[in-house]
């Protein structure tokens, strides 16, 4: 069996942070060697690729980049933050898995993406003078994603511990906003409206708690609308 094949029959088998994990890969890759393609071929702005498949704060250019919604649930800000991600998500969202759902998982990252979408474009509309910054544009929202997954496990089980090579047992609430902390450091322009994003992220994580608490799932209808796209996949 190629390496293709492995991978493959990985991500079939895989659990809903397997398949997060391979998706975000992916997508890096595929930006990466669009990149490049698109640099030799002098084609578009510098990083043409990665600000296109990025959610535009403007709804003039989201309409143009529909795409978008899409690709930067998946999307990081470089090598360095997917791989702070990828672990981040690999280990935290397993143990999100003792606690709650796959279900429960996948759409939780969804809705964390689109909250990210709609705070991220409600704060440029709601301040104008923001529009005209430097860092005003578009947005990779996999962070946001993954602390709102990383936000809702804190507040179902703060006082739980777990195991840190050197350091041993820490809890849980005080490893989520170490690393949030280590997010936001990472990102290249620390502006309000980025860490507007991160902090609804962390506010949707502790919805998601207490309406689940209650009864009432909030991710329901994101996974159910994710199911019936699976199954016109596998009739196609």
């Amino acid at each position: 069996m190629g390496l293709i094949d492995e991978l493959k029959l990985k991500f079939r088998t895989g659990d809903i942070v397997t398949r997060l994990v391979f998706i975000n890969c992916v997508m890096f890759l595929a930006m990466l060697l669009l990149d490049i393609w698109f640099t030799i071929f002098s084609f578009g702005e510098d990083k043409f690729a990665y600000i296109v498949c990025n959610y535009p704060w403007s709804p003039y250019i989201l309409a143009k980049r529909p795409w978008s919604i899409v690709t930067s649930l998946f999307a990081s800000w470089g090598l360095f933050h997917l791989i702070f991600n990828m672990v981040t998500l690999y280990w935290l969202g397993s143990v999100f898995l003792r606690y709650f759902t796959s279900n429960n998982l996948r759409g939780l990252y969804i809705l964390g993406g689109i909250v990210g979408m709609a705070v991220f474009t409600g704060v440029f509309m709601l301040f104008p003078s923001l529009q005209l910054k430097d860092w005003a544009g578009s947005m990779p929202l996999c962070s946001a994603c993954i602390l709102t997954i990383c936000s809702a496990l804190a507040f179902r089980v703060p006082d739980t511990t777990e195991p840190i090579p050197l350091i041993g047992p820490v809890k849980i609430k005080y490893i989520v906003i170490a690393l949030a902390v280590i997010d936001v450091s990472m990102l290249p322009d620390v502006n309000p409206v980025t860490d507007s994003v991160h902090l609804a992220a962390g506010l949707t994580g502790w919805a998601f708690v207490v309406l689940l608490r209650k009864g009432k799932d909030i991710t329901a209808p994101i996974n159910a609308i994710a199911v019936w796209i699976e199954s016109l996949i596998h009739k196609k």
